[in-house]
């Protein structure tokens, strides 16, 4: 005879949660896909880039704003299994046009591993995408290492992830990107941060079935002579004192 009013109880707040779920007019649909074909790994994949920098290097060079242009070409080479999945081996190639060999910069180390896409790149680990992608989704993308961390870029020391926050700007999205026409585009910010004297952007987009397609970055700082204050409001491209723009364009990819 007890166990009416508790059965009773069940079914009222399983009742509510259904109507909840239901009947909210205000809550967008998920929109939920796997999201993994965003990034496909296979050996023998490659992806080449145009890459256009703009560099600001007050202390390193003649030029303290420099202008440079060049490619890079990332590929699977090798993959190995480990306890939490496959991780695969892209070796990442540059030159300066094509009237250059392509010579070796960096090793990068990819997997899946629990739901989430590993980039390991120069001894940090990135958290580039999670799985399964839907709307509103956000993500620490920098949990397997210190944000705050200080880095020397082009000669000065910076803290290029600080600030940095990871989401979903735009799925299934139509693009032109370089010479390609894409048609079911994935956009993920990974930051967008300001204050007077530090820039911090970085915006990926990934196409289904093809991988990172475009890529775009702003890290910069800036004291203004010992006054930010008196920057503001100028454009960053024009008060950065150090750090760098980065526009990375998919110009070639075989399969």
């Amino acid at each position: 005879m007890q166990r009416l009013p508790i059965l009773i109880l069940c079914f009222f707040l399983i009742s509510a949660l259904f109507f909840h779920c239901t009947s909210d007019p205000f809550s967008p649909p998920l929109e939920v896909e796997e999201g993994t074909s965003y990034f496909p790994l296979a050996i023998g994949r490659s992806w080449t880039y145009q890459v256009d920098s703009v560099i600001y290097d007050p202390l390193g060079s003649l030029y303290p704003v420099d202008t440079v242009q060049s490619f890079i070409r990332e590929s699977v080479q090798d993959s190995f299994s480990t306890p939490a999945g496959i991780t695969y081996v892209i070796l990442r190639e540059g030159r300066r046009d094509s009237l250059n060999s392509w010579e070796y910069q960096k090793t990068i180390g990819v997997s899946h591993e629990q739901h989430q896409l590993l980039w390991q790149e120069d001894g940090r680990i990135l958290i580039k995408l999670i799985f399964p992608v839907y709307n509103g989704m956000t993500w620490d993308g920098t949990a397997y290492f210190d944000p705050f961390v200080q880095i020397p870029i082009y000669g000065e020391t910076m803290q290029p992830f600080k600030s940095w926050s990871f989401g979903l700007l735009g799925k299934q999205e139509n693009h032109q990107v370089g010479p390609f026409i894409m048609d079911h585009v994935l956009r993920i910010r990974q930051a967008d941060d300001e204050n007077l004297i530090e820039r911090r952007f970085s915006e990926e987009w990934y196409q289904d079935g093809i991988g990172l397609i475009y890529k775009k970055m702003m890290i910069l700082d800036t004291q203004c002579g010992g006054n930010p204050g008196d920057c503001a409001g100028i454009p960053w491209e024009e008060k950065a004192e150090k750090g760098y723009i980065l526009n990375q364009i998919l110009i070639g990819y075989t399969e």
